[in-house]
């Protein structure tokens, strides 16, 4: 049986999406602020998103990836190595 409160999956989503948001702002040298911003949402809010703290909505999800020029599912794709 399954537990109901554990993803289905060997990885953590919210925690990839931090991790690839914090990098591709990153890579275009954008503060939490310059993305938030660009995404007409709360600095703090993408704050909580980078660390993983945050369940968000696939229209945040969306409007993050818009901002960052990338399709919505690379947000949520673990990085190969």
């Amino acid at each position: 049986m399954v537990d109901a409160g554990a993803p289905p999956f060997d990885f953590d989503l919210r925690q990839t999406l931090g991790e690839n948001l914090r990098r591709l702002r990153a890579e275009r040298d954008w503060s939490q602020e310059d993305l938030a911003f660009e995404c007409q949402l709360h600095r703090t809010f993408v704050a909580h998103v980078e660390r993983g703290k945050r369940n968000i909505s696939l229209d945040n999800i969306a409007k993050l990836a818009s901002a960052l020029g990338v399709p919505a599912y690379r947000l949520l794709v673990p990085p190969a190595d």
